[in-house]
């Protein structure tokens, strides 16, 4: 892509249980919108999903530039994600960008992304993601251990398209048509992984994803488990467990330790998690057994 050249870009904003004011990435969305006469990507139109129980984001309807959603059984990430590309096809969008309401981005997003992609071949390119940094530290991009577990790269100099890589969805570029390609999302997965399994898919068709330098802030909430709710925690786990099914045989097998040496740490910190994760293991064991 020429740097001359304007790429039309579509947001999906997942919101929950929040007012727009509330959204972190609202003021962001707007000056992106009203934005003039720039070259590479131009967001061009924002679609606010809202999983809410009663609608809570529906002034998103009052801007022409914005389409608004309220899913009312809150189908979580992935029902967002599905709903846009066809709202995005209808457009005649080429980009998605997916924006949750926890994250911050910064004024130069899209020019960074612009400028790496005019520096890459775009040919089987699928997806453009930031660093992202939760309570100082990088949670995204990353790798997928041969163990399972997932890895942050270290930020410095890793910049462009590297094999094998996952990330957090919240600031990442996806091509309508890579997403396209690997839809629909397994019914196990409405939240907690869909990132990372949308990822491994891009990866497994071949497709390229790479890294541009921009820096944006999203409050994970792994980070801070102390705050989970137990539904939370169970969709996390969820999700964790499909995700971990989907590979190797030795990240398979290590799993299960995994999961106790985590309970471990989480009987040190907070009681009332380790009785949530217990819940939800010994649960597991007995749908196994079915």
């Amino acid at each position: 892509m020429a740097l001359e050249s304007v790429t039309p870009v579509m947001a999906v904003l997942v919101v929950y249980e929040r007012d727009l004011q509330q959204v972190n990435a609202w003021p962001w969305l707007v000056a992106a919108l009203n934005a003039k006469n720039r070259a590479g990507f131009k967001l061009e139109h924002v679609l606010v999903h809202d999983n809410s129980r009663n609608p809570r984001a529906q002034a998103a309807a009052d801007n022409s530039s914005c389409s608004y959603v309220h899913d009312r059984s809150n189908g979580g990430t992935a029902a967002a994600y599905e709903r846009a590309i066809g709202v995005a096809t209808d457009r005649d969008m080429e980009w998605l960008l997916l924006v949750d309401q926890d994250t911050d981005l910064p004024q130069d997003f899209l020019d960074a992304a612009a400028a790496s992609l005019a520096k890459l071949p775009s040919q089987g390119l699928a997806a453009l993601i930031p660093w992202v940094i939760s309570q100082g530290e990088v949670v995204s991009p990353a790798r997928v251990t041969l163990l399972g577990s997932i890895r942050p790269l270290r930020r410095g100099g890793v910049l462009g398209h590297i094999d094998g890589l996952t990330a957090v969805a919240s600031g990442s570029l996806i091509r309508v048509a890579a997403l396209r390609q690997v839809l629909p999302f397994p019914r196990e997965l409405w939240l907690d992984y869909v990132d990372h399994w949308l990822f491994a898919q891009i990866n497994l068709r071949g497709a390229g994803i790479a890294v541009f330098d921009a820096v944006l802030r999203h409050a994970l909430s792994v980070v801070t488990p102390t705050q989970l709710s137990r539904r939370r925690l169970n969709s996390i786990l969820d999700g964790e467990s499909y995700f971990q099914g989907s590979l190797g045989p030795v990240a398979r097998l290590v799993y299960p330790l995994r999961l106790l040496g985590r309970l471990a740490r989480y009987a040190l910190i907070s009681p009332r998690l380790a009785v949530d994760m217990v819940r939800w293991m010994v649960g597991e064991a007995q749908r196994a057994k079915c």
